[in-house]
């Protein structure tokens, strides 16, 4: 019978580093010591679930990803052009096509695409969400609605903004856009601190 062996420090190691969380970090949101998130890294000491538990959560992750047999520990994610997935996004209702750029499991910090808007008659509706954008134009140019103001943006321009801005974009001149997107999430930390400390 093949050995079934699980290196749960190296994982949390790992997926901390993908984070770009100190142990300091970690240390500070789940209230154990620096030094015993380095033993537990370090497979010194085996932790117990309910630690396990605490850790999880600031990793963002379910218990069970520090038990799946097949992880793979890659350091980098390679999408080639001709191999990006269409993924659906709520701009999708608009007209916008979004190709994904990256395949990274149990990244929920950032989102990455490239977004293709066509010029097509359509409903101006701005729409919010949590987070924050980076735009940089590709190609082409948009007009972009940010709540009650007008941004021009043409090849070579970039912006950044609160998602929670209303926001809407379309196309200029009658000719496709492509847009680099990227996409970050927003925490609150204070929260998070919080359900830590009540084991929810």
């Amino acid at each position: 019978m093949e050995e079934f062996n699980i290196n749960i420090g190296e994982r949390i190691k790992r997926l901390r580093h993908l984070k770009n969380l100190t142990l300091q970090d970690v240390a500070n949101f789940t209230g154990f010591s620096k030094a015993l998130i380095s033993q537990i890294e370090n497979n010194v000491v085996t932790p117990p679930i309910s630690t396990l538990a605490k850790i999880a959560k600031v990793l963002n992750v379910k218990m069970v990803y520090f038990f799946e047999e097949d992880l793979d520990f890659k350091e980098y994610y390679l999408v080639k052009k001709n191999e990006r997935k269409i993924a659906y996004r709520e701009g999708a209702k608009h007209g916008y096509i979004y190709e994904e750029l990256a395949h990274i499991k149990n990244n929920d910090i950032f989102e990455s695409f490239i977004v293709t808007i066509k010029p097509e008659d359509r409903e101006k509706k701005l729409f919010s969400h949590d987070g924050y954008e980076f735009m940089y134009i590709i190609s082409g140019g948009i007009k972009m609605f940010l709540n009650n103001d007008l941004v021009v943006l043409e090849e070579g321009d970039s912006i950044s903004f609160s998602s929670k801005i209303p926001h809407y974009a379309e196309s200029l001149n009658g000719k496709d856009a492509q847009i680099l997107s990227i996409r970050m999430r927003s925490v609150d930390v204070k929260a998070l601190m919080s359900s830590i400390k009540k084991g929810e």
